[in-house]
């Protein structure tokens, strides 16, 4: 017995709209995958699946070595900092926060390596700011669920707010004034602020001590989102 021509095509349809829903879905993933990889490292990333964060083998460490060799002098790490504290302008109304990544450098992931980095070194000679400092961020991290969820907004303030609460550990007066400050001067601008404050957590890191520049944070030089 055969099928009704218009029973044919109703399960042609299904078939086809369900087809489309998983390549959106692929899609999807295969983006978010590959922005959270870094330096172009497949499989690299908090949550990467060979990410092996803190051993000797897989893309975490990779990733390490090749970040040390990019950062690795005093010019080097003075021009991050500069980059963090004074990103590119944009006009940011519309954007996503993933938007604002891409048009900004270096991308916030490798920020993020950039600052476990540290950190971990900072276990060893106390500039993550011991007992209850940077280390328990590194730890978060390092899970990578609390900062690793599909909102990458949320994310993002989350993380920002945890290096807030910790900065008194290791910072200056000053630095603490323009700590301040920042999430009056950024606005809207998620980006911005994650950025600013990275580089002032990093600027008060001894071994990374630059200094950091009070004009960087000025709410006339910061592009809001209202």
């Amino acid at each position: 017995e055969t099928m009704p021509a218009s029973s044919t095509l109703q399960l042609i349809l299904l078939l086809l709209s369900a087809i489309s829903q998983n390549l959106v879905v692929s899609a999807f993933s295969m983006s978010s995958n590959s922005r959270k990889e870094i330096y172009n490292i497949p499989g690299s990333g908090w949550k990467g699946k060979d990410w092996n964060w803190g051993y000797g083998n897989g893309t975490g460490h990779d990733c390490a070595m090749i970040c040390r060799r990019r950062w690795g002098t005093k010019k080097d790490r003075q021009a991050l900092i500069n980059a963090l504290s004074s990103p590119k302008p944009v006009a940011a109304t519309e954007s996503t926060i993933e938007d604002l990544d891409d048009m900004r450098d270096p991308p916030f992931e490798e920020v993020k390596l950039v600052l476990g980095l540290a950190w971990q070194n900072g276990r060893w000679n106390g500039s993550d700011g011991g007992v209850g400092g940077y280390g328990d961020v590194l730890a978060t991290m390092a899970d990578a669920r609390m900062y690793e969820t599909e909102d990458e907004e949320a994310n993002s303030r989350l993380l920002v707010k945890d290096m807030m609460s910790r900065f008194h550990l290791i910072c200056s007066d000053d630095a603490m004034d323009f700590m301040k400050d920042l999430e009056d001067a950024c606005g809207k601008d998620t980006d911005l602020l994650r950025r600013k404050c990275a580089a002032l957590v990093l600027s008060e890191i001894p071994s990374l001590k630059m200094g950091y520049e009070a004009t960087n944070i000025t709410s006339e030089s910061v592009p809001r989102r209202d």
